[in-house]
């Protein structure tokens, strides 16, 4: 039944009743099916060059943390509380200011790419899968 059923929208999706010939029909689902491989592919493109860049800043990023001494200010805080308490204003402007900013501005950035472009190409994907 749901084989049936799936036949005959391929056949209704395929012969619309808008009155065009089947040339002029064939070729405007040529240009979507290119259309669609052009955008899969391009989304495709972006999300592997998103992931090399991650990867890349990734690393930066922990040397970023690691060049700036921010672990070391962040054990300060569970080694001597009373220290803690009496200086919680400079320890948290210097625990702020040893935080790499930029290098985790761009890494959120490349993340929020590479997320977002692995969706379209994947909805692009099933879009082709379902034309097919």
């Amino acid at each position: 039944m749901n084989n049936n059923l799936s036949k005959l929208f391929k056949q209704a999706y395929s012969h619309p009743k808008t009155g065009l010939s089947d040339e002029i029909w064939r070729n405007i689902e040529l240009r979507q099916n290119q259309t669609l491989k052009l955008k899969y592919i391009s989304y495709g493109f972006t999300s592997i060059i998103s992931l090399f860049g991650f990867i890349l800043v990734a690393l930066s990023v922990k040397e970023n943390f690691v060049s700036s001494g921010f672990s070391e200010y962040f054990s300060l805080a569970f080694s001597d509380g009373s220290m803690l308490s009496m200086y919680w204003k400079e320890y948290l402007l210097s625990l702020a200011e040893s935080i790499p900013v930029a290098s985790i501005g761009s890494l959120s950035f490349l993340l929020f790419l590479m997320l977002t472009s692995i969706r379209k190409s994947v909805h692009f994907y099933k879009n082709q899968l379902i034309k097919i």
